[in-house]
């Protein structure tokens, strides 16, 4: 074959070459096109799927959300029926216990032997801590209820300090305790009987929890506001028991609570919480396991001369929205026995 053959022969078979080459490419170009669109399908079905589950659960989820603040509602409505009913039927549920204070005063005059009264003291101690626990379970239903209103007016927290002295002196000297005010002449506007009680519950607790030492309130004035505290040398309330002292029942844990306790319900601090949220008087306290505790009332500065400046003590201790101080009534009985 002449050279000029070959020459073009092996051209032919790189332009073959180059033409299979090419086809080849473009083969695999279709072939990865068609894969990714296939896969792009794929991906899309799934994602449809995938978002489709989602929307259900979004559904279901929206659905037990409204069934929740459904029952959440129920539930507090139902709380508050409670509480009303409680707060308004106070009288007919403490009236068995006053009936049986009536009927256990009878027994003790005509009872003459040693055992016999020492029965009806036993009797009549069970029914004042029975009393006690009711009425102060009816304190909170009326807090809760929004039965009991602060009646915002000034307050000395000169006569205010002098009442609680007179009150609690006994106790603390019963106990080889010291109990101390700080001298004030200052005037604050809160509802004297809240605010009386308030101090009640923190004192009375203090005194409680303390073996020795004894127990100081003062006052510091801070802004326009004074901020009233009780101290106390006593247990100290541990940093786990901080939020839950305020809590209905609770009772300190310390070791030496069963000596300091005094068989007290646990309800005291509950009932401070409620009425200084009613009286929008922040309490807060700091304390010290084995060095004590100090309790903080932060009240506003009064604007006037205090309205009760001259009120008696037993003016003082009228419960608002607990009865009707003064009220002259008639009582007529028709069961003679």
């Amino acid at each position: 074959m002449p050279l000029r053959d070959i020459n073009d022969l092996e051209k032919l078979k790189k332009i073959n070459a180059a033409l299979v080459s090419r086809v080849e490419r473009s083969m695999d170009q279709q072939g990865n096109a068609f894969s990714l669109f296939q896969t792009t399908i794929s991906l899309e079905n799934r994602v449809r799927t995938r978002t489709e589950e989602l929307h259900s659960t979004l559904r279901r989820l929206e659905q037990s959300n409204i069934d929740l603040s459904a029952a959440k509602e129920n539930a507090e409505l139902a709380n508050l029926s409670k509480t009303r009913f409680l707060a308004a039927a106070s009288h007919d549920v403490l009236q068995p216990l006053n009936a049986a204070h009536l009927s256990v005063s009878a027994l003790a005059e005509v009872q003459t032997s040693d055992e016999g009264k020492k029965l009806v003291r036993q009797v009549e101690r069970s029914l004042e801590t029975m009393e006690d626990l009711l009425r102060t379970l009816l304190d909170i239903s009326k807090l809760d209820a929004g039965v009991v209103q602060p009646d915002i007016s000034d307050v000395s927290l000169e006569a205010l300090f002098s009442s609680l002295r007179s009150d609690f002196l006994p106790v603390a000297e019963m106990k080889g305790l010291s109990l101390k005010f700080r001298p004030v002449h200052a005037v604050v506007r809160s509802d004297r009987t809240l605010l009386r009680r308030i101090l009640q519950n923190i004192l009375s607790n203090a005194l409680g929890y303390t073996r020795s030492g004894g127990v100081l309130v003062g006052t510091r004035h801070r802004g326009d506001t004074i901020r009233i505290d009780v101290a106390d040398t006593g247990c100290g309330i541990p940093d786990d028991q901080r939020e839950a002292v305020f809590e209905e029942f609770h009772r300190g844990t310390s070791p030496a609570n069963a000596e300091l306790d005094g068989g007290g319900l646990g309800l005291g601090l509950a009932i401070v919480r409620r009425m200084a949220s009613a009286l929008g008087h922040p309490v807060t306290f700091s304390s010290k396991v084995g060095r004590g505790t100090i309790f903080h009332i932060d009240v506003p500065v009064g604007i006037g001369a205090p309205a009760d400046a001259i009120a008696s003590v037993a003016d003082m201790e009228r419960p608002r929205g607990y009865g009707l101080f003064g009220t002259k009534v008639l009582l007529v009985e028709n069961d003679i026995e």
